[in-house]
């Protein structure tokens, strides 16, 4: 059989509801002497009787300043809240079984008033200790009534009250003690079938709450993926059909404007003399040149293949590539600061498509900074997760909330030099590669870019 045990919180709830509780019992116990007194005009030892509400109302108080004094202060163990569970407890049947010696003895009715005191105490203290305190109880009544009986302590009689024949009735003085303890060890074992029944009860709703909550965040990150991957569908469908018409269009444009440009550059070469000429051709040699990287652009954009992956040390291919950045004239004014673990784990991916990410993020990030500033790139291995993470961190004016939603449409770009093709393109290689393109900044606070790429 289980022993209900109430948890740190209960216990220490129920010592302060115990000790409000006893503030009430002296209050009851100061009107039954005076009705007793007055009313019945019973002959009573007012001194003890009155002495040991005096000793009940002092360790109240004590009990009450601990609560209210020390306990707010210092949180008790579980231990120290047992003990005093056991020490209120036991106060408080020494105090009403020689209350109850003074007052008749197993001639006064409210020797019963003890099974009370076994009904809050089983609600107070674990099944075990209750057992301990309806033993120490019972054989402290007994040991009382048979030291009386011999004559080795007083006899408190109550005149008026019960008969003197009664004491000396044997048979009667064993049916008392005999349902006294009867009724006790009962009452203990009901009330603490109840707690435990209420405590399983307790205990398996706030199990089916926890499974409810588990269910209900389970059924949100469903969700989440399922709004994910429904997103991902419709960015691939809008991607595959923007890429076939890209392809087509290219095609068409690529032959035409070789054309132009060839024919720009004989007109070039046959009038060194005219300065107007020479001029206006440089304008569209310029813009010829802007159009045919776009549309080399619109041809990578539209040959997206699967990525050739092999496993090697992705720090190596990160470190070419700013090797490659690092010294050009316009990254003299950007500060680079890399965190690079030494053990982080080679993964699976293609060099040439990876690297085309990291250069197409290093150089956005430069141009995002045109007045200078810092780019953070940072490595780390995300082991509960089997990810391993590129975090491009730059210092530049950052993105707005509006713009952040687009950033990956194709053709979108807040640049007057840009194809807008770049992230786009970046996003499709990572999805790819399984892997996550993350971005979160705030206008004016910088950007930051996550590779996130799956470790095998």
């Amino acid at each position: 059989m289980s022993i209900y045990e109430p948890s740190e919180d209960e216990l220490q709830a129920r010592l302060g509801w115990f000790v409000q509780l006893r503030w009430t019992f002296l209050l009851v116990l100061s009107l039954l002497i005076l009705f007793a007194v007055k009313g019945f005009n019973l002959t009573l030892p007012l001194f003890p009787i009155l002495l040991i509400a005096c000793i009940v109302l002092v360790y109240n108080c004590v009990f009450f300043l601990l609560h209210k004094v020390f306990f707010s202060q210092h949180t008790p163990s579980p231990h120290h809240l047992r003990i005093e569970a056991n020490l209120q407890i036991g106060l408080d049947l020494l105090a009403l079984i020689f209350m109850v010696y003074f007052s008749g003895g197993i001639e006064n009715p409210f020797l019963f008033f003890a099974v009370f005191h076994m009904i809050l105490g089983s609600i107070l203290l674990t099944g075990r200790d209750i057992w301990y305190q309806a033993i120490f109880c019972f054989m402290l009544a007994s040991v009382l009534v048979g030291l009386s009986w011999f004559g080795i302590i007083p006899y408190y009689h109550i005149e008026g009250f019960t008969p003197t024949g009664v004491w000396y009735n044997i048979p009667f003085l064993i049916a008392i003690m005999a349902s006294f303890a009867a009724i006790i060890l009962l009452t203990i074992y009901m009330t603490n079938s109840i707690s435990r029944s209420l405590h399983r009860r307790s205990k398996d709703l706030f199990d089916l709450t926890l499974q409810l909550d588990k269910k209900g965040k389970e059924l949100e990150e469903v969700n989440e993926e399922l709004v994910r991957q429904q997103n991902l569908l419709i960015q691939s469908e809008k991607l595959a059909s923007l890429g076939n018409l890209s392809a087509g269009i290219a095609h068409e444009l690529n032959s035409p404007l070789t054309g132009i440009l060839n024919f720009s550059h004989f007109i070039k070469e046959g009038c060194p003399d005219q300065d107007q000429v020479q001029k206006d051709i440089d304008i569209v040699i310029r813009e010829t040149d802007r159009c045919k990287k776009i549309i080399k652009g619109l041809l990578d954009f539209a040959r997206q293949s699967q990525p050739e992956k092999k496993c090697d040390d992705i720090i190596s291919l990160l470190n070419k590539t700013l090797n490659l950045v690092i010294h050009h004239k316009d990254f003299r004014n950007i500060k680079f600061i890399k965190n690079f673990p030494d053990d982080l784990p080679q993964i699976m991916f293609d060099t040439d498509q990876i690297q085309q990410v990291f250069m197409n993020l290093i150089v956005n990030a430069q141009q995002a900074m045109t007045e200078g500033g810092t780019l953070k790139i940072i490595a780390m291995h995300r082991e509960e997760q089997h990810v391993l993470d590129i975090v491009f961190e730059d210092t530049g004016p950052g993105i707005s909330q509006d713009n952040i939603q687009k950033i990956f449409d194709p053709f979108y770009t807040t640049k007057d030099m840009g194809t807008g093709l770049g992230l786009s393109i970046s996003l499709g290689i990572i999805e790819n590669h399984g892997g996550k393109l993350i971005v979160e900044s705030d206008e004016g606070m910088g950007a930051v870019f996550v590779v996130r790429l799956p470790v095998q």
